[in-house]
């Protein structure tokens, strides 16, 4: 049996980013929390169900702040994406995290989401006719980019207030900005893309600030500049939340939509059942989130000693906390590598836990839910044709293209 290093370094390989399960399985065999002895990026792993669900409560174990990472490589500061990132709230600790997450969570309510369910039935319409256009007498079509990325991408642009004319050039940069976190060291020409793109979005998202101020519109960007000038915080802070804020829910949905509609096509049953009646969509996204999670890994650190679930872990230590093999572990799930949209009890870690909890969690799962009953109602013979491809990311893992057709 492999020990935990040699695993970790796998998790980092190719290998591991093309299938990351049967290491998962191997780690669980190990069990639930893992300290790892010698030169590696982490010193524990965690992937437990039990374990994930309560490091990610535990208020010892920090997210990667900039503090954690000027201890680690100050040369992080030398790139405009990795400063902006650290101007967000997801890589903020106390108090300063709760003062930002307050602010969102005025303006992000559930009630709030609830209410933006009839747009978002109107943009998943919208796009089903466009595929129906591209898809007509049996051409294949890519899912991912007229569906899969678009969707969501319209949804939290409607949402915040960015154009519909601006968005064709938005969604690239988008794209770029999330292709530089994952796990490991971006190659150079992707952090390169990565900074161009933080610094045009940021002066996109600048200027549509100064433009919103000048003619307010009833959208969550107006509402997020409300409350952050109130709380007396600057444009940088309020521009790196909505650039983080957006690419989060971007990618996170078209992933969930792609990785969802792989599993559901093999799954007759299932498919004819939602076509139907969309109730059962509820449960095919929490199993969908489960088996093949969008993210999959979340990193925190000790700046003491900690305890969890009897294993010490030292100070200064990196902590890997794998939330995507937690949905595969067996003492938490019977038959875990077996994906079955009719499961019940699914409490997925997804979207995370404790303070940091994803805000746009709800708005994702709407989506979903919206999405995958108004698709296989609209084309119950939706099936996939040619090879897929997945990307080759760890972080957040999702398919690059997913040629359909519409009909049988």
């Amino acid at each position: 049996m492999r020990d935990a290093g040699t695993l970790q370094e796998i998790l980092h390989s190719t290998e591991g980013r093309r299938d990351p399960y049967p290491i998962y399985a191997e780690l669980h065999a190990l069990g639930p929390v893992l300290t790892v002895e010698g030169p590696h990026r982490f010193q524990a792993m965690v992937h437990g169900y039990d374990a994930v669900n309560q490091l990610l409560r535990d208020p010892g174990f920090r997210v990667q702040d900039s503090d954690e990472l000027d201890r680690l490589n100050r040369q992080w500061r030398d790139h405009p994406i990795q400063s902006m990132l650290m101007r967000s709230m997801f890589f903020m600790n106390e108090p300063r995290h709760s003062q930002l997450r307050r602010i969102f969570s005025q303006v992000f309510t559930p009630a709030g989401m609830k209410a933006f369910a009839p747009t978002i039935v109107d943009i998943v319409d919208r796009h089903l006719d466009h595929l129906a256009e591209l898809g007509a007498d049996g051409a294949p079509v890519d899912f991912m980019s007229e569906f899969g990325i678009k969707v969501p991408g319209d949804v939290i642009s409607e949402l915040m207030g960015v154009p519909k004319e601006d968005r064709a050039w938005f969604m690239p940069r988008v794209q770029a900005f999330s292709a530089t976190i994952d796990l490991g060291v971006s190659p150079a020409d992707v952090l390169e893309l990565g900074d161009r793109s933080a610094l045009e979005l940021a002066e996109f998202f600048t200027d549509l600030l100064a433009r919103n101020r000048k003619a307010p519109r009833n959208n969550l960007m107006t509402d997020l500049d409300r409350v952050y000038r109130e709380a007396g915080l600057d444009d940088r802070e309020l521009v790196a939340g909505l650039i983080t804020f957006f690419n989060a829910g971007v990618v996170t949905t078209s992933h969930l939509f792609g990785n969802g509609i792989a599993l559901l096509l093999g799954h007759p049953a299932a498919v004819a059942a939602l076509a139907e009646d969309p109730g059962p969509a509820v449960g095919y996204v929490e199993e969908i989130l489960r088996f093949e999670a969008p993210t999959h890994i979340a990193v925190r650190w000790t700046r003491e000693d900690q305890e969890l679930l009897g294993t010490a872990i030292p100070a200064r230590s990196s902590v890997l906390v794998l939330v995507a093999a937690a949905g595969r572990d067996p003492s938490r799930y019977d038959r875990p590598d077996t994906f079955d949209p009719f499961r019940k009890n699914v409490r997925p870690l997804t979207f995370g836990g404790g303070p940091h909890y994803c805000l746009g969690h709800m708005l994702s799962r709407m989506e979903g839910q919206i999405g995958f009953s108004r698709l296989l109602k609209r084309f119950p013979d939706l099936s996939i044709v040619g090879t897929p491809t997945m990307l080759e990311r760890y972080t957040m893992r999702g398919y690059g293209t997913l040629p359909v057709t519409l009909s049988a």
